[in-house]
């Protein structure tokens, strides 16, 4: 796994190499192995190598044998061996034992239709010498990520943020837009980043750039589901059994040592399952919680780890270490943090990096096969809220207590399936920003309609009229990317490259066909019948089974205590440490007299945020608190501060 740097210009590079350079050492943590630089009139291509496979030859950037092609690769293929022989069969020749070859021959033989036979996670550049065009590319589902910024008429890239904020030329200014849709869901949705004129790259996209004009295309999108016949929970079962199989011994190729994020939960631990039938040795695995009963899954890790005979470490965080850590991490995320635990994420990765490189991890179960039951059953709700509007009229409101729905009539008047998703999933709701920001800056953001219209476009992009389909395409589309993105960054840090056989394109494909039923199913009749009396937040994994034919899997090889256990999700106690000394923090940072200044928030509201302490559950407060406090912070240091 590496970091990846470039400049492209229509026009001679003005710019000192040793800038470049320079930038291209941002991402030294990346690459701790090595760095290589590729320079010419009209293009810079900068490297830094964190070698997995073929150590000794896959120094980059590389070459193709005629001098064309140059590239720069961060990645994995996994279908490296069959991709290898066919382009042997095609007369290709090879020097060398990694992937990275591979990827540059494909591209030599194949041009942008080499896209679709790579099968892993890749971000990569290719500058043709012939053409002097630059092609950029993104795995289909932004397992790796790839940034870039038009200056002028020239293209900057890079794997992270920093190292495009970084040149002297970029315009740091905040994306408020941004900054808004982070507070409702934790990211940003689609090309846009925090900083404006800086954009990622989006999954299954790639880039063309020549002349000093950027062209982008799609290549990839999650399939849309089509009915059709149910195959039926045998079927389903027993492909899904030798694909999740293949995709995990797949992963495990590596010329470094090989270790597991166990949390304790289904996903990873059926990871850690299958990755000790595949091993020749006990595999390595790793967990991290708090010192706050409900919040460590620690205890459960232990039992997976007894199980299948691994090498287990167990650490704890404290919350003086989470708030003490929290400014380098915004400094090196380039954005504030999406989610609390990136802090324990953050420390493990350091910590395990002494015994591995390579890290497994379960990202995309959830997404995939419905672990978020909150949210995805709340098409439930909104038909039945929809059935109320038509048939209670008046009465609604009133049938509201009847239902066991306590904020049922504050969800009334949706005007659609994206507007109650919105009014169920966020962090900060729509309504209370509007009170949050000053009046300057929710006049700026038009009252939220770039976060809505951008929300609206992704349901839309599913292709579906079916609501359930379209909240797990938006799982899939926006939750994932940010949960990955959050993975990456956090791993790179501390040199560990992380793999998500989840997140298997293959495996992709095949699971979003599944019919509903087999992923989220209820309990019995009985139960779906009394569901119409409960939200979905009080009744799923209760009358239902959410993840459920990944839980029928899990039966065949892990403890029951493990295979059925409800998911915990890796909370983090924030309300609990707000008592104590996050609230001293807090107030330091959101009543400073430069946040004030700053004119972003209220200072009323601030003032009473920190005041109260209303009783929400998921440590919503505590969350929201320090969700301010990364904004803050994250101005302070990337657009307040000069490189």
């Amino acid at each position: 796994m590496c970091g990846i740097f470039g400049v492209a210009s229509a026009q001679p590079l003005t710019e000192p190499r040793h800038l470049l350079e320079t930038l291209t050492d941002r991402l030294a943590h990346r690459g701790p192995d090595g760095r290589g630089v590729h320079a010419e009139e009209r293009v810079f291509l900068g490297h830094r190598r964190l070698a997995v496979l073929d150590p000794v030859g896959g120094v980059q950037p590389m070459s193709t044998e005629d001098g064309r092609y140059v590239l720069v690769y961060n990645g994995e293929l996994y279908n490296l061996p069959e991709l290898r022989a066919q382009l042997r069969a095609r007369g290709r020749v090879f020097s060398t034992r990694g992937d990275t070859e591979v990827v540059l021959q494909a591209y030599a033989e194949w041009g942008a239709d080499c896209l679709s036979r790579l099968r892993g996670m890749f971000a990569f550049a290719v500058w043709d010498r012939t053409r002097q065009e630059l092609f950029l590319a993104r795995d289909r589902l932004g397992i790796k990520p790839i940034y870039y910024a038009l200056l002028g008429r020239r293209l900057v890239f890079a794997s992270e943020m920093k190292a495009i904020t970084g040149h002297p030329e970029f315009p740091r200014q905040a994306n408020l837009a941004a900054l808004s849709s982070y507070l409702s869901l934790r990211t940003v949705i689609g090309a846009e980043t925090v900083f404006t004129g800086l954009h990622a790259l989006q999954p299954g996209f790639f880039a063309r750039f020549a002349g000093g004009r950027l062209e982008l295309r799609r290549y990839w999108d999650i399939p849309r589901v089509r009915a059709g016949k149910d195959r039926g929970e045998r079927y389903y079962l027993g492909r899904l059994r030798e694909l999740l199989s293949d995709t995990v011994k797949r992963h495990l190729v590596s010329d470094v040592p090989v270790g597991a994020y166990l949390s304790g939960g289904v996903d990873s631990s059926l990871l850690v399952a299958l990755m000790a039938r595949h091993a020749g040795s006990p595999i390595k695995t790793f967990s991290i919680g708090y010192d706050a009963p409900g919040y460590d899954e620690g205890d459960y890790a232990e039992i997976v780890s007894r199980h299948l005979g691994a090498e287990h470490r167990r650490l704890v965080v404290e919350p003086g270490g989470f708030l003490d850590t929290m400014e380098a991490m915004i400094l090196d995320r380039d954005q504030p943090l999406s989610i609390p635990h990136e802090t324990a994420l953050r420390t493990l990765s350091h910590d395990l990096r002494s015994q591995v490189t390579v890290c497994m991890s379960g990202e995309g179960a959830d997404e995939l096969f419905g672990g978020y039951g909150r949210v995805q059953r709340s098409p439930h709700d909104f038909q039945k809220l929809k059935f109320l509007e038509k048939w209670a009229g008046p009465a609604a409101p009133w049938l509201s207590g009847v239902l066991g729905d306590s904020d049922l009539a504050a969800r009334l008047g949706a005007r659609d399936d994206v507007e109650h998703f919105l009014r169920v999933y966020h962090w900060w709701p729509m309504a209370e920003k509007a009170a949050l920001f000053t009046p300057e800056v929710w006049q700026a953001l038009n009252g939220d309609e770039a976060l809505r219209a951008s929300c609206r476009s992704v349901f839309d992009a599913s292709g579906s009229s079916n609501a359930y389909e379209r909240v797990f395409y938006f799982f899939e589309k926006v939750h994932l990317l940010n949960l990955l993105d959050r993975l990456d960054v956090q791993s790179m840090a501390a040199s560990v490259e992380a793999r998500v056989p989840f997140v298997d394109h293959e495996l992709v494909e095949f699971v979003s066909a599944i019919p509903l039923r087999h992923k989220m199913r209820w309990r019995s009749p009985v139960h779906r019948v009394a569901a119409l009396f409960m939200k979905s937040e009080d009744f799923s994994e209760v009358l239902d089974i959410n993840k459920y034919l990944l839980r029928r899997l899990a039966d065949e090889m892990l403890p029951p205590a493990i295979a059925r256990r409800k998911k915990l999700g890796f909370p983090t106690p924030l309300d609990r440490w707000l008592a104590g000394p996050l609230r001293q923090r807090a107030r330091e940072i959101l009543l400073d007299p430069m946040t004030r200044r700053r004119g972003l928030f209220r200072t009323d509201v601030l003032e009473r945020l920190l005041q109260d302490e209303p009783d929400l559950k998921y440590d919503f407060h505590g969350k929201r608190v320090w969700m301010l406090m990364n904004v803050e912070l994250w101005f302070r240091l990337h657009i307040d501060a000069r490189p």
